[in-house]
């Protein structure tokens, strides 16, 4: 969601601390902001929209300032303003605060701290730590700092910066990432990893209610209750060249493209040479563990939910146990009736999200197995689950997904042969023959990666469309909701997944002539039911477009428009069926001229519930 970023050193700070922002220019944001300690007062300068919009307001200043912290807001607190964007300084001007998450009980802090004379000049909940800090300080800013969240409930990722300490930065986190690239009489900050690969590899990721102080001399930590801590380095291995586009117009067809390297490299020595799967090294589960398990609950959100859906009949197919599939938003409110019999999996590219990260800690203290399956290493869900399961899908920069979905796919399918195997459930021929099909995958994704002028070509019938419906029946229903939603992040076209034999329950009404519906027809044992529900909306007046199978020349005589995809086993056809879709729905916002890589009202990582 918003981003930090900041720097201490010998360098001019404030073009750093903006070069590093807008690395993170992909988790959406509203507004952008600055902030630098001068000779009198912490000078703080700011402006609603894209980054570049500060650069006129900042040339020229903080010459020869060593320190400084930048920030990008989306809106949770206060409409986007200049007034309401980060950062928030205190009443005398002499500190300033940068804040990811929410402060829940701001509301009767700005009450007490007004009746005690500060003065707000924003709508937001991050203001009331500048006053906090302010109020608290007496000598020593560490202090003050981890006086002031003493009083807050919420999560917290904070940078402050003073002129009472004008060569350091105080930081603390809870429940919002941060992370301090460690240089050479340097240190750079930052909520996300990808915004200090430029200037290091080697950073220190903090836990919850970790404190540092960053200054030319080192980093120094301390718990937020005074206690000591240490954190080992980690070296980061991405390539810097990962989160540049490429020669592409847009990260999200660049990411799109990646995705046979990201289905081969999620699978790279996970497979041994006979086609089993072997997750026991990096799961350290034991068997006897897995075999005890009487239920699996899969809990995500948005894009990784829909990862999930498809998981869910893959998985009591293969493990014959019950399956349950919850948004990681509602789980925490229907008193779930998890126990220790119970594997827990939560999906998330972030390792960030909220609510996921809620839904976890609630599943781990009723005694459940919690297993991650994320994209970022060293993300909160990957360090608080019990396993994790990385994706390696490396950096997804367009906040629309398409190559952590297809990675967690692949991770998915890999963890439920994994368990059948243990468990005794699925035989190791069928395993074996299934795993030889996913070795194809990256050739297959590639393939259907040539229809990509075909669909380019389609696009502009539909981009006047109001609506658009993608129907499918079992795995390919799976499929559709991810599609569906790929079309509203990017076009800003309203577009609804549904069940094809559910049209006679009253979507059918809403069809008329010309409205643009998807026809998934992948599934073979679901393809002339599927063919009947092609002929309803046709019967409508619908365009109907269709994703079928090479040779399905029955499918197509029924279609206005097809996209041929490989065959390959049902199972594995999600991770084929929906490549065409990310590209149908990048070539109509690319037509209506939208922001396709920071959709409007959206971020990369929701971190706040």
């Amino acid at each position: 969601m918003c981003g930090i970023t900041g720097y201490v050193g010998s360098r001019h700070a404030l073009p750093l601390a903006l070069e590093q922002l807008r690395k993170l220019e992909y988790r959406g944001y509203d507004s952008a902001g600055v902030a630098f300690p001068d000779a009198t007062r912490v000078q703080v300068v700011k402006s609603v929209g894209k980054i570049a919009g500060l650069d006129p307001l900042v040339a020229g200043l903080g010459q020869g300032c060593g320190t400084a912290v930048a920030h990008t807001r989306w809106a949770t607190h206060g409409r986007p303003s200049t007034e309401n964007a980060h950062p928030h300084a205190d009443c005398r001007g002499q500190i300033a605060v940068v804040h990811n998450g929410i402060i829940e009980n701001y509301l009767s802090l700005r009450a007490r701290l007004e009746a005690a004379g500060h003065l707000f000049q924003s709508e937001t909940d991050t203001e009331v730590l500048s006053h906090l800090i302010e109020e608290h300080y007496a000598g020593e800013m560490e202090e003050a700092v981890a006086a002031a969240l003493s009083k807050v409930r919420g999560s917290f990722a904070i940078a402050v910066v003073s002129t009472y300490d004008p060569n350091s930065l105080v930081v603390a986190r809870r429940d919002s990432p941060l992370v301090i690239g460690l240089g050479r009489g340097e240190y750079f900050l930052a909520s996300d990893i990808p915004a200090l690969l430029a200037h290091t590899r080697d950073v220190i990721i903090l836990e919850d209610d970790d404190l540092g102080v960053l200054s030319p001399a080192g980093v120094r930590l301390r718990k937020l209750d005074g206690s000591a801590v240490q954190r080992a380095p980690m070296h980061i291995t991405w390539d810097v060249g990962a989160a540049e586009k490429g020669g592409y117009e847009h990260f999200m067809l660049k990411e799109i493209r990646e995705q046979p390297r990201t289905i081969r490299d999620t699978m790279r020595g996970r497979v041994t040479p006979d086609n089993q799967v072997d997750l026991s090294a990096e799961l350290g589960i034991p068997p006897e563990r897995w075999r005890s398990f009487d239920k699996i609950s899969l809990v995500a959100c948005g894009t990784a939910y829909y990862a999930g859906y498809a998981m869910r009949y893959f998985f009591e197919r293969v493990l014959r146990i019950p399956v349950e599939l919850e948004v990681a938003s509602e789980f925490r409110y229907r008193d779930p009736t998890i126990d220790e019999r119970t594997l827990f999996v939560v999906i998330s590219q972030s390792g960030e999200t909220a609510d996921s990260l809620a839904a976890l800690r609630l599943a781990k203290s009723r005694g459940a197995t919690a297993l991650g399956v994320v994209n970022v290493v060293g993300s909160s869900i990957a360090r608080e689950a019990d396993s994790v399961l990385y994706t390696w899908a490396g950096p997804e920069i367009c906040v629309a997904s398409t190559k952590a979905y297809t990675s967690q796919l692949v991770a998915l399918y890999l963890l439920g042969l994994h368990a059948a195997r243990l468990r005794g459930s699925f035989g190791a021929e069928e395993t074996a023959a299934l795993v030889a099909q996913m070795r194809q995958l990256p050739d297959l994704v590639s393939r259907v990666l040539d229809c990509d002028e075909a669909v380019r070509r389609m696009a502009p019938s539909f981009a006047g469309a109001a609506d658009f419906f993608v129907l499918g029946r079992g795995l390919d229903y799976a499929v559709s909701l991810e599609g569906a939603l790929k079309m509203k992040e990017i076009s800003y076209i309203h577009g609804e997944a549904l069940a094809a034999g559910e049209m006679k329950h009253g979507p059918l009404a809403l069809v008329s002539q010309g409205t643009p519906v998807v026809c998934l027809v992948t599934q073979e044992a679901l393809r002339e039911k599927m063919l009947s529900n092609i002929k309803e909306v046709k019967a409508r007046g619908a365009t109907a477009i269709g994703i079928v199978r090479d040779g399905d020349t029955e499918s197509a005589m029924a279609l206005d428009h097809v996209i041929y995809v490989p065959s390959t086993d049902d199972w594995l056809m999600p991770m084929v069926a929906v490549v065409p879709l990310q590209l149908l729905a990048y070539y109509v916002a690319r037509e209506l001229g939208r922001e396709i890589d920071q959709p409007r009202n959206l971020a990369k990582s929701v971190t706040v519930e």
